[in-house]
């Protein structure tokens, strides 16, 4: 990923006040996607706090979304910005779509809908 979208990114990230945002939502992708494939998913629905996220809500952050979250940032960002991120987010949805089936990726919140 470039150096202008990295900045990009922390700029979006200070001015919500979550600094680290992104990077926790990616690696949380991460971990859910790895769950999907290794045909150990449970479903989004259960929360992070269920598979062994143990941030503070009420001290540290909000809990990562997710591909939600990506999704979010990813509309957020210019349009160099958003072919660079989306080639990063993209490498780990390559992965789930390969090791699931169920909603097609043009659908909004396919990776909710697949199994």
């Amino acid at each position: 990923m470039s150096a202008a979208t990295l900045g990009e990114i922390q700029r979006l990230e200070r001015t919500r006040g979550r600094p680290g945002e992104v990077a926790r939502d990616l690696a949380w992708w991460k971990q859910q996607a790895a769950e999907m494939c290794q045909r150990r998913w449970h479903g989004l629905g259960s929360g992070p706090y269920y598979y062994g996220y143990y941030g503070c809500p009420c001290c540290d952050y909000d809990p990562p979304e997710g591909r939600w979250g990506l999704e979010r940032v990813l509309q957020s960002l210019s349009s160099r910005g958003r072919r660079d991120f989306a080639a990063v987010v993209k490498e780990v949805d390559v992965r789930v779509l390969g090791a699931t089936y169920g909603g097609e990726p043009d659908t909004p919140g396919w990776w909710e809908q697949r199994i």
